[in-house]
């Protein structure tokens, strides 16, 4: 921990500081160095990440959590956007905000895995843990160069489910080229997170990727073939990026586009698992 804050602190914040503090993160979690030319998983995304190419405009513009609502309605349509209530873009806005829209969630725009959610108005909102959210600064301690200029803002947005209560699984479609490749599906975010990834034919993968498997399948989406759709017009701009949607029965939203899942180094087993999954880039 001690060298990765020295690293954070004195390595340029450019795209040989971004690589060398990715290689030592990289190292940290999956007990190797990133090989080049990729052939592993893991390998391919941090070739991709150290590329520079999430130097596009585009990248770093749907990157914030505000403007990829703009791309995605403008690529897929309005109905695949959650509605959003309001925009905070200052502390002090925190003082005065009263929420009047339940349930609804909260979130960073400029950050990843941080959310709020709150049900009704019954408990107190923890102002303090939202100020502490605009001090974020994401591409200082994951160094994913699409976060590094963005500015801190927190979005209040619907709460989407299928009951308006509970919280929704996530599907996540990985995209190489356009062309969605494999599907991650987790589950039970805030109470033993767990993960189970799929083909596009909705046959289970076997591996472990970061958090444990669910024992059984989950139930094929309905909507599968209309997630597949929207995920191939929304990645088709991009080399690589992962589309997140939330699904019912009857409708579809996308949660966000992510571009470096588990900031390149999440770890995948068996070992087959991280050659089989990095076989999709080269197809």
């Amino acid at each position: 921990m001690a060298t990765r804050k020295l690293l954070r602190q004195f390595l340029p914040k450019n795209r040989w500081g971004d690589r060398i503090y990715g290689r030592h993160s990289f190292r940290k979690r999956l007990g190797r160095d990133p090989v080049y030319p990729p052939v592993k998983f893991n390998d391919h995304l941090f070739a991709w990440k150290t590329s520079g190419a999430c130097y596009d405009p585009l990248i770093q513009f749907v990157t914030d959590k505000e403007y990829a609502k703009l791309y995605i309605a403008a690529i897929v349509g309005e109905e695949y956007v959650t509605e959003t209530y309001r925009i905070l873009q200052r502390k002090k806005e925190l003082k005065e905000l009263n929420l009047d829209r339940f349930p609804c969630i909260l979130k960073p725009t400029h950050s990843s895995g941080q959310i709020m959610v709150c049900g009704d108005d019954s408990a107190p909102l923890d102002r303090t843990e939202l100020e502490k959210w605009f001090e974020i600064d994401y591409y200082y301690s994951k160094r994913e160069p699409n976060y590094r200029h963005l500015s801190p803002k927190i979005i209040v947005e619907e709460f989407f489910s299928e009951d308006g209560h509970t919280i929704p699984k996530d599907y996540k479609i990985f995209c190489v080229h356009g062309i969605p490749k494999f599907i991650q599906v987790d589950g039970d975010r805030f109470s033993g997170h767990s993960r189970n990834l799929y083909d596009l034919s909705w046959n289970r993968i076997p591996a472990v990727y970061v958090y444990p498997n669910r024992k059984r399948d989950d139930p094929r989406p309905e909507l599968l073939d209309m997630m597949l759709d929207a995920a191939r017009k929304l990645s088709a701009a991009f080399s690589f990026v992962r589309v997140d949607f939330y699904a019912t029965k009857t409708e579809i939203r996308v949660g966000e586009l992510t571009f470096f899942p588990e900031s390149a180094s999440g770890k995948l087993e068996p070992e087959e698992a991280e050659n089989a999954l990095g076989a999709y880039f080269s197809d």
